[in-house]
């Protein structure tokens, strides 16, 4: 069990014993339920920011059907956690509600995101305020209604004093070698869950685009793959198909991936609906030049050829073209690393974590 779950349950249980007990204004609760391991770590990573703030901050898996729970901060740390297509959770009017609504809108080709849609635009009056990582989730919540005025623009945060660039050339050396992978390649990462347990692609995080992309570099340059996670059925049998060389690690935790970036010569980021993603700061932070479709985070902070490089969402011609870009400019990569650096610095998370207070909570919870 995860410590976040455990963290949950043991929370719930206690809210279940004090039936009728208010919780103090001072005190935050932030709800991480639904979103994965990378929300789980938003969660735990503010809440180590924000205890200067409150009396008590509290990270719980899911708040439930209690309408017991009243007079408490609670912050919603992504979409599933209150909006799904099985309708809000019943909340006590007394609380103060934030949500976090990292990715997706009408046109999403998620059908789990589509139907939240319909609770968004029935229930959005529920809620104080909304945070949205990026421009393109803007739009998206204001085409379903959403005064404009209680949505903020606030980044997920990153890491800085753990995700880092590579100390020496030693250090990529080995990671090299305990992964499996030749010490003189041209490495490209993709560490992002593009797939579901059963193999199927999830079509917004791109992985078709992303195989074309690295079948199209591989005809061009000798590069190599470095995959991690779970859901990359679909990846790597097609690029067993094309013949396209890579590793599939699996992590036993999501710290091993600080080393594993400094394997990487380039990350590649090809979805066509993002809130970030992770990788995005993860890959600025550890210094590692990014490819990236012109979504999330992308599309409001790269300068194409500064930076980062982007094209345009399904680009697959456009996204190889950096990619090989990279492959022959070594300058050019570590340019877009030193400035990806200086881009990144404004996400760590104790940067986010004031301005959520700063800017958001202040509002929300009066």
């Amino acid at each position: 069990m995860s410590h976040v779950r455990h963290i949950a349950q043991r929370y719930i249980s206690r809210l279940g014993r004090s039936i009728g007990v208010d919780v103090s204004r001072g005190a935050l609760l932030l709800v991480s339920g639904g979103g994965g391991w990378a929300v789980d770590q938003i969660a735990l990573s503010l809440r180590e920011h924000l205890r200067a703030n409150y009396e008590k901050v509290e990270v719980v898996g899911h708040i439930g059907q209690r309408p017991f729970v009243t007079q408490a901060n609670i912050h919603f740390l992504c979409r599933p956690a209150f909006f799904d297509s099985n309708g809000t959770p019943d909340i006590h009017l007394s609380n103060g509600l934030v949500v976090s609504w990292l990715h997706g809108g009408r046109n999403s080709m998620d059908p789990n995101i589509v139907a939240a849609c319909d609770q968004l635009e029935m229930h959005w009056r529920r809620v104080n305020r909304y945070i949205v990582p990026n421009s393109v989730t803007l739009r998206s919540l204001l085409e379903c209604g959403v005064d404009p005025s209680i949505v903020h623009i606030i980044p997920n945060g990153v890491d800085t004093k753990v995700f880092t660039p590579a100390p020496n050339d030693s250090d990529r050396h080995r990671v090299r070698h305990e992964l499996g992978i030749p010490s003189d390649a041209f490495v490209v990462g993709s560490f992002q869950r593009d797939g579901n347990d059963a193999g199927d692609p999830k079509m917004v995080k791109g992985p078709d685009v992303l195989v074309d992309t690295l079948a199209e570099v591989y005809q061009r340059r000798p590069i190599f793959v470095l995959l991690t996670g779970s859901g990359r059925t679909y990846v790597t049998r097609r690029l067993d198909e094309l013949g396209v060389p890579y590793v599939h690690h699996w992590l036993s935790n999501p710290r091993e991936l600080v080393s594993i970036y400094h394997a990487v010569d380039s990350y590649i980021i090809s979805s066509r609906e993002e809130g970030g993603p992770a990788p995005f700061r993860e890959s600025m932070a550890s210094g590692v030049p990014i490819v990236s479709t012109r979504m999330g985070l992308a599309a409001d902070l790269v300068q194409n050829g500064v930076n980062g490089i982007v094209a345009d969402v399904g680009d697959v011609q456009g996204l190889a073209d950096g990619l090989v870009t990279l492959f022959d400019n070594l300058h050019l990569r570590r340019s877009l690393a030193t400035e990806a650096l200086n881009t990144v610095r404004g996400l760590d998370y104790s940067v986010i974590a004031q301005r959520y207070h700063d800017e958001v909570y202040r509002l929300a919870f009066g």
